[in-house]
């Protein structure tokens, strides 16, 4: 199991539990909704930057093989046994 299809699941199954049971609003703390509110605001910076982490490097590996590519014609080293002598 991957570790993307890990928080998925583990996002799918926080998800239904508060959806199946939602907590009273007049019975949680003021901290806690800011706890909440915070860590929820990190999963989701934390997400972005896995997403952009991703994004830029695979335009950097495409930019890669694009450079190698049309940098000009290949270069094909042989290597030999045999001593040559030149006369």
């Amino acid at each position: 199991m991957t570790f993307k299809r890990f928080v998925c699941i583990l996002l799918l199954v926080t998800l239904t539990a508060v959806l199946v049971k939602p907590a009273r609003a007049d019975a949680m703390d003021p901290q806690l909704i800011l706890i909440i509110v915070g860590v929820g605001i990190a999963v989701v910076a934390v997400i972005a930057v896995l997403i952009i982490a991703n994004s830029s490097e695979g335009s950097r590996r495409r930019s890669a093989e694009i450079s190698t590519a049309e940098g000009g014609p290949p270069v094909v080293v042989l290597y030999t046994t045999a001593a040559v002598q030149s006369p």
